[in-house]
């Protein structure tokens, strides 16, 4: 069981939602601090946004309610800032586990999929970046 915070990750989000609309339906349970909503990832399911509580109460009050927007059935889950939360993991197959936490994170590192930084034409040397002339 993952740890319960402040923060929450939301799924199965309308595609057309608003900050707003996520704020109006989440201030039932407490004071919403911040919503982030996150890119939309694959052509299925919804889109995901996390929620910042004031409190923690708040948030347990949220994961622990039946939550619908519209016709769909949102799917909470606790969230440390920077970690891709268990709920959203099984959600994309073609990518890795690893690979998705340095996609929410910006951090570099080891194997494939998706990274943050210079494009590889770049070569970091004594803290700058310079283009490689040969490809």
């Amino acid at each position: 069981m993952v740890r319960e915070t402040r923060h929450l990750w939301v799924g199965n989000l309308p595609e057309n939602v608003r900050e707003e609309k996520i704020i109006e339906h989440f201030k039932r349970y407490g004071r919403v601090e911040s919503v982030k909503i996150l890119p939309k990832r694959g052509s299925e399911g919804g889109v995901a946004a996390f929620v910042d509580f004031v409190d923690i109460k708040s948030a347990q009050k949220a994961h622990n309610s039946v939550n619908k927007m519209g016709d769909r059935d949102l799917r909470t889950d606790y969230n440390e800032p920077g970690t891709i939360p268990s709920a959203a993991r099984g959600l994309d197959d073609t990518v890795s586990i690893a690979s998705r936490s340095r996609e929410v994170s910006g951090f570099r590192g080891g194997g494939g999929g998706p990274t943050y930084g210079p494009p590889p034409s770049l070569h970091a040397r004594e803290g700058r970046y310079e283009r490689r002339l040969d490809g």
